[in-house]
């Protein structure tokens, strides 16, 4: 993906070409689709309720992921997965599970772009673990944003 940006710098205001790293494009197109997705099963649970609705949505999301990674090969190895790893796997399976059962539950009663942000508190567990088991670095960057995403579901919890 290329960004265009004009140079703050250069009185000419030239026009600079950026490109954008793989993994932020992918983010950023996690977050377009992973909003629309919430918005399109809020709007079929008006006629189903949130287990059939969570039920047809993983179902879909199994078969698109389990083509996926037929078409690109990414099954050859599944044989070689070591068993911790096969664990992590299993956990995050749950707890992703877990995670879809009560977020449909909110969502099917309570306005989605609510329920989406308090969600996204989640975000500070991540950060609270990454930093605890990974090792990986709280840098002042994380702190503010976890500061203001705390300030914003305080607001949401509190309307």
């Amino acid at each position: 993906m290329v960004i265009y940006s004009t140079n703050s710098m250069d009185n000419n205001h030239t026009i600079k070409l950026n490109r954008m790293q793989p993994w932020m494009m992918y983010a950023l197109l996690s977050t377009l689709t992973g909003g629309a997705a919430l918005v399109f099963a809020k709007m079929g649970m008006k006629q189903a309720n949130d287990h059939t609705a969570l039920v047809i949505r993983t179902a879909v999301l199994f078969s698109v992921v389990l083509i996926n990674a037929f078409i690109s090969g990414g099954l050859k190895d599944i044989k070689t997965i070591p068993g911790k790893a096969l664990g992590w796997f299993v956990l995050a399976g749950l707890s992703t599970a877990i995670y879809w059962i009560l977020f449909f539950k909110a969502m099917k009663t309570a306005n989605v772009s609510v329920v989406s942000t308090i969600d996204k508190g989640g975000i500070l567990v991540t950060f609270l673990l990454s930093y605890l088991i990974l090792k990986e670095p709280i840098t002042p960057k994380l702190i503010i944003g976890a500061v203001l995403i705390i300030s914003g579901t305080i607001v949401l919890m509190r309307s």
